[in-house]
């Protein structure tokens, strides 16, 4: 990306003497941490491993030997480092650890983007113009070789035309990836394209030290790069993308109309704002309770499952994974065997994703990983705020403007899809944060937000181990239940492949579970309703034919949670494998058996010899239909 700013060096030195940068460093060195760091990620594509990672950190070393200190400080880097952490608690949690490294690997660039965009704010420009080319590059790359011919979107015109421009362009290989991811990728950074050309437009006359063709050429290349990035996105066909643009757009007119209406009173534009939001969410009630057929008409006009129903499902199914893995979650890059195994009851991968970028997070890193994305989102917006109201200058008010944007689409879109988390666009999830990062000149208050930070930090650990003490039963049950959800699915999916293995059934005979079920057991000891705890016991002895047992188990997770859809199903087959054949036939009714689970049940009793209970099942299952 360096190279691209090369047209423009003389335009470059003129913004770094007036944007008064707050430590001395030569100008080839944020272009060194841009030029780094795009190599490091191009390198990690071709290859997902470690040591690509090691080029972005070569900056590092020449800032520290230059100043004495690696990078700029900006006040996440607990965050981070924490989120981090969960991740790699996450490597360890998952049965996979190869595909978990590569995805861990891919997190820390996204980090170590990050630190580079917040050591790139002088010049003032120069990484809003990395971004904005970025984005650009990814648009037309995807547009350029991406397999029309052989993909199928929901709007025919945007294939036959993405046909008709790769017929006359010489082939590139094909990248592997969903439309809709990338369409998610390239709304993330359409505002910094759109900032990039507000700010050329802005310095065309003001930029006294160039001429008049390099004036027009900066506002060219800048209003091409918009344009590719948006005809990028409409190529997409992502209709939930466009949604979360729009959305942002929305909220940010209506932030605009509330500072027009509070005459610059920022406190009563917050104000103004909250209502307006209010008002927005009781309109969107009132739509969902009188035009009940319009909320489902627009889900499924999303990517993903074809209905609300099916979304619905993948939503409220998901949150069984979360009470499974709640501290540590599945492990990264663990989400679809284990909801297919221990949520679905299939003997194959499903799905990738919950579509929800918030949920994935909890699933694959566990509620403290959460809790730290929600936290770096609300503080965002929290020195969005403060930045506001303190004495800035135009351009820098823009690029927090593109900042806001980018991070409302995400929020938006992540909460109908997630394109950046479970894809290679992981990189870019922190980039918005860069622009809050580091504190401008001058600013008096940020000691004191440190100080109220530090006090929030202090509070929220307090309010935590009072909590942890007032619940240590339920809380330690959950985290030996947790534990034993680990040693079970280690076990189970580390050595699953179908076909050499039939059902997953099959291997829970031939493995060692019995440090999950200790776990199980002793989770149970501490709290008897820990559903969690029940139904996987009750799993496991189904496998092992211990009907009686695993009745018990599984009664005690259906009275903790009836609407848990695992356990009725699990539930159901105990009943009927102990002859309780009217009440596993009543359980079973009104559940899905969209992808055959009754089948694989039926087909897994004939298997093992169980002719009769195979044909208790066969017959409540026609029964159902």
């Amino acid at each position: 990306m360096a190279c691209g700013l090369s047209f423009d060096t003389t335009r470059l030195s003129l913004l770094a003497m007036t944007s008064a940068p707050r430590s001395s460093m030569p100008l080839w060195l944020p272009l060194l941490d841009l030029a780094c760091v795009s190599i490091a990620g191009g390198l990690w594509y071709a290859e997902p491993r470690w040591w690509p990672l090691a080029i972005a950190l070569l900056p590092w070393l020449v800032r520290w030997r230059l100043t004495g200190c690696t990078t700029r400080r900006t006040g996440f880097e607990a965050s981070l480092g924490l989120f981090l952490l969960t991740g790699g608690v996450a490597v360890a949690a998952a049965y996979n650890s190869e595909a978990a490294w590569a995805r861990f690997w891919l997190m820390v660039g996204g980090v170590l983007l990050f630190f580079a965009l917040a050591n790139a704010e002088a010049p003032a420009g120069l990484r809003i113009w990395f971004l904005a080319l970025s984005a650009a590059a990814i648009a037309l790359v995807f547009v350029w070789a991406y397999p029309w011919s052989a993909s199928e979107t929901k709007i025919g015109l945007l294939t036959r035309l993405g046909q008709a421009l790769q017929s006359h362009l010489p082939p590139l290989p094909d990248p592997h990836v969903n439309a809709n991811v990338m369409g998610g990728i390239i709304a993330a950074l359409l505002p910094f394209a759109g900032c990039a050309v507000l700010e050329a437009w802005r310095e065309r006359g003001a930029a006294q030290g160039l001429g008049v063709a390099q004036r027009w050429l900066t506002v060219g290349v800048s209003s091409l790069a918009l344009a590719s990035t948006a005809f990028g996105l409409v190529m997409s066909a992502s209709r939930s993308a466009w949604i979360a643009v729009t959305g942002a757009f929305a909220l940010a007119g209506a932030w605009w109309i509330a500072g027009t209406l509070s005459r610059g009173n920022r406190v009563r534009q917050g104000r103004i704002l909250l209502v307006g939001l209010a008002v927005g969410c009781l309109a969107a009630a009132g739509l969902v309770v009188f035009a009940p057929a319009a909320l489902p008409a627009l889900l499924d006009a999303l990517p993903g499952p074809a209905t609300i129903g099916s979304r619905a499902d993948l939503w409220r199914n998901g949150l069984t994974l979360v009470r499974d893995y709640p501290f540590t979650g599945v492990g990264l890059d663990g989400f679809m065997m284990a909801y297919s195994s221990y949520v679905l009851l299939l003997h194959v991968g499903y799905i990738t994703h919950t579509h929800n970028l918030f949920l994935d997070v909890a699933i694959e890193q566990g509620l403290p990983a959460l809790a730290i994305l929600l936290s770096l989102c609300t503080v965002f917006f929290g020195r969005l705020w403060r930045l506001q109201t303190d004495h800035i200058s135009r351009q820098h008010r823009g690029q927090l403007a593109a900042a806001a944007l980018s991070l409302t689409i995400i929020l938006l879109h992540g909460l109908v899809d997630d394109t950046l988390y479970k894809s290679a666009g992981l990189l870019l999830l922190f980039v918005p944060w860069a622009f809050v990062g580091a504190p401008l000149p001058e600013n008096a208050a940020a000691p004191r937000e440190d100080r109220r930070m530090r006090m929030a930090v202090v509070l929220g650990f307090l309010v935590l181990v009072l909590v942890g003490y007032a619940w240590r039963a339920p809380l330690w049950s959950r985290a030996l239940s947790n534990r034993g959800a680990l040693r079970q699915s280690q076990a189970e999916l580390s050595v699953y492949s179908w076909p050499e293995w039939p059902i997953q059934d099959e291997v829970r005979r031939h493995v060692d579970l019995s440090a999950a079920i200790a776990d199980y057991e002793q989770a149970l000891a501490q709290d008897q309703g820990n559903e969690a705890a029940n139904r996987r016991l009750g799993m496991i002895e189904l496998s092992l034919g211990e009907y009686q047992t695993a009745l018990h188990h599984l009664e005690a997770a259906y009275a903790a949670d009836p609407s848990c859809q695992t356990t009725r199903q699990l539930l159901g087959e105990a009943y009927l494998a102990n002859g309780r054949r009217e009440e596993g036939r009543a359980l079973w009714a009104g559940l899905s058996n969209a992808q055959g689970q009754f089948e694989a049940r039926i087909w897994w009793y004939g298997h093992i010899g169980e002719e009769e209970r195979a044909a208790w099942m066969r017959q409540a299952a026609d029964s159902l239909r």
